[in-house]
Order: structure tokens, then sequence, then C-alpha cells
């Protein structure tokens, strides 16, 4: 039987306490492992301890905002989800910060923490299938380059073995001609009426 996977790590970058616990409370339930951070500032420095499956990501945050956070998280790991949990009541904000590289927005309050669950792993089972989708496209390309460059020597070898047939060819042309020469200065006829041909049987000159 293989082992379980390991718990996926869920950072939650939010200022307001009882929110926060909330959510740590919640997703340690759902068996996640949870890192949480006050500010952005922190948030993003624990993001790079931690490298977190996802992001939890509150808008509004002293010493560095969420708008903030995301462009720096987008930029530095853009295939790990980010997912805002916003409580402004500005849709501008959320708008903004789909732009900036959001994966998804919750609103706050969140009354249903079974949606934050459904969000959660509908964004990492997005991240598999980009994952997924990014190898295959690697083992396709790694597979193209393979059976290019076999193609590519068969060619050369190809190649190296006309050159090397055309210069038997031309070789045997001109012995054909040194031989009509030979029996021309005997008095004799060409022993080959088509010196040029490579393949020609010369019983049928007799």
């Amino acid at each position: 039987m293989s082992p379980d996977p390991q718990p996926r790590k869920v950072l939650v970058i939010e200022d307001e306490t009882p929110v926060r616990e909330s959510f740590r409370n919640f997703l340690e339930d759902q068996l996640y492992t949870v890192f949480e951070a006050s500010n952005g500032q922190d948030g993003i420095e624990l993001f790079e301890r931690c490298q977190p499956d996802v992001v939890l990501i509150d808008l509004r945050m002293p010493v560095m905002n969420g708008h903030q956070v995301l462009e720096k998280l987008v930029a530095q790991s853009p295939d790990t989800p980010l997912i805002i949990v916003s409580g402004t009541g500005h849709i501008g904000d959320t708008i903004e910060a789909l732009h900036l590289g959001a994966w998804d927005y919750l609103l706050k309050p969140v009354t249903d923490l079974n949606m934050l669950d459904h969000a959660i792993k509908t964004a990492l089972e997005r991240a598999r299938l980009i994952a997924e989708n990014r190898q295959y496209q690697q083992d396709l390309e790694k597979l193209v380059e393979e059976r290019t460059s076999d193609l590519n020597g068969k060619v050369e070898e190809l190649t190296r073995i006309n050159r090397m047939a055309l210069g038997r060819e031309r070789r045997i042309i001109e012995l054909k001609r040194q031989i009509n020469n030979l029996h021309a200065e005997l008095g004799r006829g060409p022993q080959y009426g088509s010196p040029d041909l490579v393949a020609e049987d010369p019983s049928l000159l007799d």
C-alpha cells in the first residue's frame, strides 16, 4: 500500500486575528498544514520559507497591502494559486486583484467555510492540470528533439552513402572510357557502347 500523500500547505496572510484563527482551525481539520502571517511583508517572507501550495491573501493589511503581495508572489511563483479574501466591499479592488494574477476570490465574512475548502481544492486541481500539461509539453518537445536528431542522423548517413556511391559511379565511368580508348588504340570497336552508364552488360555488344 502506497504511503499517504503529504498534506497540502496553505499560507494565510490576514491581519485580523479572529479570521486568521478561524481559517487555521477549519483548514487543519481538513488536514491542511497551515502557516500564518499578519501582514503582507511577513507573508512574503514566510512564503519563501515554507513554499505553500496555495495562498489566501487579504487585500487591506498594514505594512504591505494585498495588491502589493499579489504582484510580488505572481512574479516570484506564477504557478502558485493565490486566492483573495476581500472585505473591502469595493468590487474594483477585487477586479484589480484578478488582473494582477489572483486565481479566485472570496468575500468576507466567509460564513460557510466549506466555500473556502472548495475554492482551495478547485485552485489546487487547476494547478495540478497546469503542471501536468507543462510536463506533457516538455516530454513532447523532448521526444520531438530526439526523433528529429535520429532522423537527421539517418539523413546524414544516407547523404554520406550517396556521396560514396556517386564517387564509385564516376570511377566506373572513367574506367569504361579508358577501356574504350585502349580498344580504339588497338583498332577495335568500343567495349562499352554507353560508357556514361554505370550499369551495362558488355555481352549485349557482341
